[in-house]
Formats: structure tokens, sequence, C-alpha cells
């Protein structure tokens, strides 16, 4: 007889401290959720205990700044022969422990930024000169005792920076954010990136309207030249959506202008976002050195006001492929139609398994 495979399973690992305790949680798990943030803030992880006994009041109760590491895995999840596959969420500390009742339960609290290290635990005043900002990061790493991870194209040599009273993540963060890259801390790693970079990938999969098959226009793909041939894509169809389109703060062009000098010589530079041929020009008067910083700036600027002209949430079966900072299509959804970015993803486990993903258009061109 021909085996036809088993029902989907989905179920999550913990180790405390680097002690597997998931066993010893499963009588009394009642969910697990994880949130996947692209940038501006930490990830999250959150345990829900069942706990009528009173276990986590008293000998169980865990330790702020023990360490959690966590994973979700399924198996035979798209079709009943699949092995089993494993999502790492990473390496969190805990920071919070709520009890409640009633019912009674205990809730965990971790997140993906360590307290115990300098990162934003000392507040720090002293200056940086002609460094770039990858050597900046990987100072600020060294003194916390995590890797730096930086994969950004453009490496920006700072000619003087001061950290003012700032713990060296805030100071960081707004660096980073200053010269149009951006910040994440996960899994003992400081992690630089430019957004910009991540939205040229290829889509990893499709969101389709359920019910709708093939109504909208295929995405172009001299348009979107990082898209491949569409049919090789994963499709999932979402249990509910939303999508929303802006009209204000959203500009056709930047320009940021500087005088310096006794004369008060003009540094000015435009840039225009080549998929708009109307629209509002913004104004920014910030301190630049040169028609190509200015540039820079004006592109940067930009970016941050657009970006979340579009942006949508999805819900859907878990998977375990999605995570923050990858593309994918929307197909069937008429004018959101496109591709976009995923900004967050937060995993429920619990009576079931679901992602909510928040997501935006990519922008084309800058």
């Amino acid at each position: 007889m021909e085996q036809t495979g088993y029902a989907r399973r989905a179920y999550s690992k913990i180790t405390y401290n680097k002690v597997d305790i998931s066993e010893a949680l499963k009588p009394y798990l009642k969910g697990v959720e994880y949130t996947d943030v692209l940038t501006g803030q930490a990830d999250d992880l959150q345990i829900t205990l069942e706990d009528r006994n009173g276990l986590w009041l008293e000998d169980w109760f865990p330790d702020k700044g023990a360490t959690l590491t966590a994973y979700i895995l399924t198996q035979y999840w798209n079709h009943p022969m699949e092995a089993e596959k494993e999502l790492l969420l990473g390496l969190f500390e805990i920071d919070e422990i709520e009890y409640s009742a009633m019912p009674s339960e205990a809730k965990i609290k971790a997140v993906s930024v360590p307290n115990n290290t300098t990162l934003r635990g000392e507040e720090r005043t002293r200056a940086w000169e002609g460094y770039t900002i990858q050597k900046i990061a990987q100072d600020i790493a060294n003194n916390a005792g995590l890797q730096l991870n930086f994969s950004a194209k453009d490496n920006p040599t700072i000619e003087r920076v001061e950290q003012a009273e700032q713990s060296d993540l805030a100071f960081l963060d707004k660096l980073c954010q200053d010269n149009g890259l951006s910040l994440k801390v996960t899994d003992n790693q400081i992690v630089i990136f430019d957004i910009s970079e991540l939205e040229a990938a290829a889509p990893i999969l499709i969101f389709s309207r359920p019910t709708v098959k093939d109504l909208s226009p295929k995405v172009s793909l001299v348009d979107n030249p990082a898209i491949s041939n569409e049919s090789t894509l994963k499709h999932i169809k979402p249990a509910s959506w939303r999508f929303t389109s802006s009209v204000r703060d959203v500009y056709k062009a930047c320009t940021v202008e500087h005088s310096q000098g006794k004369k008060k010589e003009k540094i000015s530079a435009t840039f225009t976002d080549p998929n708009k041929t109307e629209g509002k020009t913004l104004l920014v008067k910030k301190d630049v050195k040169s028609v190509e910083e200015a540039e820079r700036m004006a592109r940067k600027e930009l970016r941050e006001k657009n970006k979340d002209e579009v942006t949508g949430t999805i819900t859907c079966m878990g998977d375990t492929d999605l995570s923050a900072g990858l593309t994918v299509l929307v197909k069937g959804f008429g004018k959101f139609d496109a591709k976009y970015i995923i900004s967050q993803v937060k995993h429920s486990m619990g009576s079931g398994y679901t992602c909510s993903v928040d997501v935006r258009r990519c922008l084309n061109g800058y």
C-alpha cells in the first residue's frame, strides 16, 4: 500500500541557559510568540505557560538576564511527505516575567538585545573623527562582546560625530539612520545593512488573493529585473489581509541645501523619484560638505519619507520561510499588486501555528 504521509505538526524547541527544557515545558506550554522586526526595535519572544500549581511562582521562577534559545519546527507541513524543517528564532535574554490569574498563567518575555553588555546599559560621551561607520560599529561591537555583520556596500567616512550622553546602541542606530543605513541586534550580532539592497533581491514567494486566479497582470520582469520565473515560487493564500495607500507626506523629489563659509556659498542637490511624474518636493537643510554628500542625503531623506506609502498586513498559516528583510510578490490584489519587503513577522504557536506579516512596497530606483 502506498504511504500517504502524516498529519502536519508544528512544535517548539527551547533552551534555558543552553539546557534543553522543551520536554519539561510541554505539559504547561500554552503558546509561543516570536516577533521578527527588520529594524528600529529588538526582536522579542514571549512564552505563555499554564501554572495552576504555582511552579513559576516558586522553584521554576526564571532568572532575569538568563538566556533562551528558541526554534520552531514543522513536519509534514506543506505536504504529507515533507521532512522536518527548523527555524532558529535566535538567542534572547529574559527581560520581564509576568504572572496573572485567573486562569493562572506565567508569561516569560525576552528580547534579542542583551542588557548585560555595554551596548545599551551605559551612557557615554566621546567624539569620533575620520572613522568609517563600519569601524565605529566594529569598536562598539568589540566593547559589547558581540559580532559585527556589516553588509552595506556604502561605508561613508565620518569627518566628525559626537556621542553625547548616549548608549552605544542609541548612538550607533542614529548614526546609521543619518547615513541611510539600518541596524538590528540579533543572536549576539550587530547587523548593519542597506534596506534598498534588500529590496533589490529576488522574491521568495507570492501572496495570492484567495478565489482569484490569474486575474491581475503578471508583474513585469523588465520593470523588476530581480524577479525570476514566477512559476517556480511558492504561493501562499492569506487568511486575511489589509493594505493601505497613503497620500500625505509622500514626495516626488527631495532637495538638500546648505550654506557654508563667510560668503555663504550654497551647496545644493536634488534627487527625484524616477517613478513619479508629479508631486511635492521636500526641502531639507542639513550640514553637508559636498554636492555628492548632498545627493546621497537627498536620496536617503526621500526614501525615508516615501517608504511607507503603500503598506499591508497579511495573516496566513505559519511558515518557517517567512522572516523580516525578505521580499515577496503580492498578486490578485488589484492596484496593490507589486513587490514588497517584509518589515515584521509575528510567528504565533498555540492551538495552531500562524503568521502575521507586515509588508511595505519596495521603492524602485532608489
